[in-house]
């Protein structure tokens, strides 16, 4: 086999092709009985204790072979717990996943599955692009002088016109919203600068930016929150998922060498292969270069 021919099939992938969804578009709510079951995650908890290494296995080979997604990401937390935490360099997460994506025209949030065997190109992009990372960048430039910035003054502008900025699923529609929005974020960011970026088990995101501005976030939000979410995709580099993105454009302006951050996602293909690579079955793959990660940095070799 030639190497283009190894290239091809390497960046082939089964499955239905994963499709960047429409700006501003969510997924719809779960039921009722879908969100009981999320605060009360009797199954899950019990999903993860029984039988779930095997079934785990079996899941990377199959997404590995066939695409698609597999154990949800509750489960996988409740079985791996704190074995999916270490410490990373920022500047080795170049890329964030999308939150939302279309897979066959239907709308799905990408943080419900802790294993996916599909193809995330179109779900990949700098983070950089990222509106919230843009923020933070421009506070950590401009500090007590936010207004000057160019993105508040863009934000600043469409309120004048009459229309509503959506930040955090917060309309900010005033200017005085918007003046708590950027403070908010700058006392993240000066907590930041003094205390570095603390496990969230050591330190709430509420102790880290005070009690001041707590509009500009959900109750919700606050309670959901954990370490900065980590995706490894399909050739092994690290992916910003979900949570933690004001907080990883901080530590990349302010130059913090060392992040605490949760492994969330797994591609099946990257796990396949390193399982082969070390002998073991994917669940001990993954801990061992997790464990491996946290002694010499990612990529763990």
């Amino acid at each position: 086999m030639n190497s283009g021919t190894a290239l091809a099939e390497e960046h082939t992938f089964p499955g239905p092709v994963y499709d960047r969804a429409p700006s501003g578009t969510r997924p719809p709510r779960p039921s009722l009985i879908r969100r009981a079951l999320d605060w009360v995650p009797v199954q899950d908890f019990l999903a993860a204790h029984i039988g779930f290494s095997r079934r785990f296995n079996q899941s990377v080979s199959r997404l590995a072979a066939k695409g698609g997604q597999a154990v949800p990401a509750a489960r996988a937390h409740f079985h791996f717990a704190d074995a999916l935490l270490l410490q990373i360099d920022p500047k080795t997460v170049e890329m964030r996943l999308r939150d939302n994506f279309l897979e066959a025209g239907s709308l799905r949030w990408v943080g419900t599955h802790f294993l996916d065997g599909g193809d995330w190109s179109h779900l990949l992009v700098p983070v950089e692009k990222s509106s919230s990372h843009a923020e933070i960048i421009e506070l950590c430039r401009t500090r007590q002088n936010f207004r000057k910035g160019k993105r508040y003054r863009h934000y600043a502008r469409r309120i004048t016109e009459g229309e509503t900025i959506w930040r955090n699923r917060i309309g900010i529609d005033t200017h005085d919203k918007l003046d708590g929005y950027f403070e908010y974020y700058l006392a993240l960011i000066e907590d930041i600068e003094k205390n570095g970026i603390l496990p969230h088990s050591d330190l709430g995101l509420r102790d880290q930016t005070g009690y001041r501005h707590r509009w500009t976030r959900t109750f919700w939000q606050d309670l959901a929150e954990r370490d900065i979410g980590i995706a490894i995709d399909a050739e092994g580099h690290l992916v910003r998922h979900t949570n933690g993105k004001h907080r990883m454009a901080a530590a990349l302006a302010l130059d913090i060498k060392r992040v605490p951050v949760e492994i969330r996602l797994v591609h099946a293909r990257w796990l396949a292969r390193r399982a082969e690579q070390l002998g073991l079955s994917p669940a001990e793959a993954l801990l061992a270069t997790i464990e491996e990660a946290r002694a010499t940095g990612w990529p763990a070799k």
